[in-house]
């Protein structure tokens, strides 16, 4: 049993909703948050005595209170844990879709971490895991947006983990870098090693519950990630 306050964003679907159920699984105190309350509803029905929930937009100036207020209902926080993110393949850069991206992966991501990082500093301890990708260690022509975005997540969550380690403060970061895996980002076509929801939010609980630093999803992908890297532009546009 896990005894410990955790908060989950983005918690109504996908990999949110997997990490929901396994903490609410494993007896801890839950408090979701998402656009979908009905979404929400379903998740909280698995242990109404132990899960809150609330509505929360982090694209909007008003996240950073709800926030807070989530936080009060659940009476306080351990694990805070951010899951909320859009994507699209977007090779004709239709506007709509890449300012979209940013305002809820890059200004909606920073408007939570901070809010996180903040109360923790406050409390004197904490544990902040967010939802990054491995499309932010290298540059997909297909989702632009997605991958620059992805990598403002990877180096914001990297530098917080600095700014902890050179204050002195007792707060882990835990950057989560998914694969391919099986959610509605991934419906508009057939991905290669595309592992299932399930199986991805294991690993991910798992990874956050050993405090890594970094958890790959599935773990093969350190290591694509990492050839990726090394691969020429000009034969990964090939590959690719």
């Amino acid at each position: 049993m896990i005894d410990k306050k955790v908060v989950i964003i983005g918690a109504s679907s996908g990999i949110g909703k997997q990490i929901a159920i396994n903490y609410i699984n494993s007896g801890a105190k839950v408090a979701l948050a998402a656009r979908r309350q009905d979404k929400l509803k379903e998740i909280q029905a698995l242990n109404p005595s132990n899960v809150v929930c609330k509505v929360i937009d982090i694209t909007q100036d008003s996240a950073q209170e709800d926030l807070k207020q989530l936080i009060d209902l659940l009476g306080g926080m351990d694990l805070f844990v951010l899951c909320s993110g859009v994507g699209w393949e977007n090779i004709t850069l239709e506007y709509q879709k890449e300012s979209q991206t940013v305002a809820t992966n890059a200004l909606g991501f920073t408007r939570m971490v901070v809010c996180a990082y903040n109360y923790f500093s406050k409390q004197g301890y904490g544990h902040i895991a967010a939802i990054a990708s491995v499309a932010g260690r290298r540059t997909l022509y297909l989702a632009p947006s997605y991958c620059a975005t992805k990598c403002f997540d990877i180096m914001y969550l990297r530098a917080l983990d600095q700014i902890a380690k050179k204050t002195h403060l007792n707060i882990k970061i835990t950057t989560i870098l998914p694969g391919f895996i099986d959610t509605d980002l991934l419906k508009s076509r057939q991905y290669p090693l595309t592992c299932s929801v399930e199986k991805g939010g294991r690993i991910i609980f798992q990874g956050i519950e050993k405090s890594k630093r970094r958890v790959f999803a599935p773990f093969y992908w350190k290591y694509i990630t990492w050839l990726m890297r090394i691969v020429p532009d000009c034969l990964l546009r090939k590959i690719i």
